[in-house]
């Protein structure tokens, strides 16, 4: 089996920084970033987000209502800007502020070897459930490597 000593530290710190709320208001606090809201209805207290129903806030405020319990609100994947050569760049603005010198947030993190990521996002809200969160049946077009660092998605 492959050695994972180096990858279990790279995502213990990763989870030390991400669940940390304080250390994301200092890095990002004052970026304005869009948010789903959730959009209820008379017949449907609790409709799902994926509905393109998006607002704009500082993260701050965001992580405000998200430490309150706050259902409604969700990050999701930001824009991305793209380069000189009108690729895009591999994450938005904003997570760029989330980089350390003492690699807490790898670029390309041990467990995937040679692959290199095509685009690193950040989502973020709270579940209804007591079991977790859950994103519906969908097809994503890249692979992904999922981490949950904080609560659990069924």
């Amino acid at each position: 089996g492959k050695n994972l000593d180096g990858v279990i530290a790279n995502f213990s710190k990763l989870r030390k920084s991400f669940a940390s709320f304080p250390h994301l208001r200092r890095k990002a606090g004052h970026v304005r970033v869009s948010v789903e809201k959730r959009q209820h209805s008379a017949e449907d207290s609790s409709s799902p987000f994926g509905n393109g129903n998006e607002i704009e806030m500082t993260f701050s405020s965001f992580l405000d209502l998200i430490e309150k319990g706050n259902t409604d609100y969700y990050l999701t994947t930001q824009d991305v800007r793209s380069n000189r050569d009108g690729r895009p760049e591999l994450m938005a603005p904003f997570m760029n502020l989330f980089r350390d010198d003492d690699d807490s947030f790898p670029l390309r993190p041990k467990l995937m070897g040679n692959l290199i990521p095509q685009n690193i996002n950040l989502w973020i809200g709270n579940s209804e459930s007591l079991e977790g969160a859950s994103s519906g049946l969908h097809h994503d077009y890249h692979d992904n490597l999922y981490i949950v660092l904080k609560g659990k998605k069924k």
